[in-house]
């Protein structure tokens, strides 16, 4: 009987994800207790090609392809959960690379905790990316500040608190397969990559389930361009509007305040130490440039949102979410 499912959601990046399956196909757990599913998104690139290539070159793999018309990322994934057979569900992104004993170590944490819905931990990106892109400097440096230092701390936690609780996002988490059955999968009124994982979290942790993290990383190699980061922000917004509506106590931390934004904007500020690269360190108004960008691009999907939404509800609640 299997045990494990991997879920491997995939749109237009064929050549990251011939890295991410090379990974998750060399796994320290028997090859006989886990399965990889991959869901292609009506990718337009040569996605088949690489699927084909990858089946024919680990023929003992438990895998399953799935195609589908353009979704979005959560029904990509809920598709994959309908066909999965193992107990345990395992998420990870097309972008990223697991290390061999990643099944193992997320597998452990049921086995010490066999109460928690979920086993998760986080990423970390190359250390080249640090010298060339300001995004990944400015972000981990966010990170840092939201989740309270927990993630460079590197200790373990369990518990039902959202934002003391670095679990949940999709580069590098599990559940349980009940879990994930009991409360629907992932939201699909959020076809867009923004806080969709967060999401699921949310509902998971209100309801009383607890989830444990890891100090466990898988390595993050999303392309990082202008218009990828952009893009980023502007989900951002999108995606912690829909998530303050169904979580309104979640409010005050997601609101995209221009005083809050210039606090931020004063602490990153003390937290100079903390970035890795002299290009950068020594240029602390870049990355506060960057936290303004941020603020403008997060409001105007925040405000995007709220359109589409209420136009949603106007039409009759067509993309009723979970």
């Amino acid at each position: 009987m299997l045990k494990y499912s991997v879920i491997i959601p995939t749109y237009n990046r064929a050549t990251l994800l011939k890295n991410c399956l090379e990974a998750v196909a060399v796994q320290t757990v028997p090859r006989d207790t886990y399965e990889v599913i991959v869901i292609n998104d009506g990718s337009r690139d040569n996605t088949d090609k690489i699927i084909d290539e990858f089946k024919k070159q680990h023929p003992l793999i438990n895998f399953i392809y799935i195609k589908q018309k353009n979704h979005g990322v959560s029904h990509a994934r809920n598709q994959g959960i309908k066909r999965a057979k193992g107990e345990i569900i395992f998420f990870t992104d097309d972008d990223c690379v697991v290390p061999e004993n990643w099944i193992e170590t997320l597998a452990d944490g049921y086995r010490r905790h066999p109460e928690v819905a979920g086993v998760g931990g986080w990423y970390e990106y190359p250390e080249d990316m640090y010298k060339k892109s300001l995004f990944v400097n400015y972000t981990m440096l966010r990170l840092q500040k939201r989740f309270k230092n927990i993630i460079s701390q590197k200790k373990e936690i369990k518990n039902n608190k959202f934002f003391l609780n670095p679990a949940g996002n999709t580069a590098n988490t599990s559940y349980k397969k009940s879990v994930l059955d009991k409360f629907g999968g992932f939201d699909e009124f959020i076809n867009f990559v923004g806080l969709v994982d967060w999401e699921l979290k949310a509902r998971i942790m209100k309801s009383g389930h607890s989830l444990l993290y890891v100090p466990f990383t898988v390595l993050h190699l999303k392309p990082l361009g202008y218009y990828q980061v952009m893009r980023k922000f502007f989900n951002h917004g999108r995606g912690t509007y829909h998530l303050t509506q169904k979580n309104p106590e979640l409010l005050p931390f997601y609101c995209p305040s221009i005083f809050k934004y210039w606090f931020t904007i004063k602490r990153l500020g003390t937290l100079n130490e903390l970035i890795r690269q002299p290009p950068f360190k020594k240029n602390m108004a870049m990355i506060q440039a960057t936290c303004f960008s941020d603020f403008c691009l997060v409001r105007l999907g925040w405000e995007f949102q709220k359109i589409w939404e209420l136009c949603d509800k106007i039409l009759g609640n067509r993309n009723q979410p979970v």
